[in-house]
């Protein structure tokens, strides 16, 4: 058993994390203003949690990769 009470093996939950707009700047190598930019253009992808900007780790990881390298996985 888990810490939850739950099997472990059962257990079909992942963790998401998710970065704020200075997280994911610093992760990127990026200014916030660029951060924002991108946003705003959707080039990026976002999560909005009411007013604040989120990003997903794995989504940003992904995001990162060459376009040539997305198509063949």
């Amino acid at each position: 058993m888990n810490a939850q009470g739950g099997s472990a093996m059962n257990d079909t939950r992942t963790t998401i994390q998710l970065l704020t707009v200075g997280e994911a700047a610093q992760l990127l190598r990026l200014s916030p203003k660029t951060l924002y930019s991108l946003v705003s253009q959707r080039r990026i992808p976002y999560r909005k949690a009411g007013r604040r900007l989120l990003f997903c780790l794995t989504d940003l990881i992904e995001w990162t990769r060459p376009a040539e390298r997305k198509r063949r996985l």
